[in-house]
């Protein structure tokens, strides 16, 4: 009796850990729902920008903030106001870095 309450045990623990590590690994993947709006990203810092969009898709960050205004090579820029973030990305369609630019080209927000 031990040993099937023991197995019993032992499948419910390995059940439930199967479900945390999903909700774990779901909740924080980068989703469309956890991307900031450009107004928000424009007033942070430039550190704190590149600790949240790196991962991202470029075409998530085109479906939710629309077509950059400027796209070249592997770079999208969307402007706001009169500062503009620019969105370096890899082959794959990943972010890998961004900065925020002010109307000189200077760089804005760095820490």
């Amino acid at each position: 009796m031990k040993k099937k309450l023991m197995v019993a045990l032992i499948i419910v623990a390995v059940i439930v850990g199967a479900i945390l590590a999903w909700r774990v690994g779901y909740s924080m993947r980068k989703s469309n729902d956890n991307l900031p709006t450009l107004t928000a990203l424009v007033k942070m810092s430039e550190s704190e920008v590149n600790s949240i969009l790196p991962g991202y898709k470029i075409t998530q960050l085109r479906e939710v903030w629309g077509e950059p205004d400027i796209s070249e090579d592997s770079t999208d820029s969307w402007k706001v106001g009169n500062i503009t973030l620019v969105v370096n990305y890899k082959n794959n369609s990943v972010i890998a870095i961004c900065s925020l630019k002010d109307e000189s080209g200077a760089s804005v927000g760095a820490e």
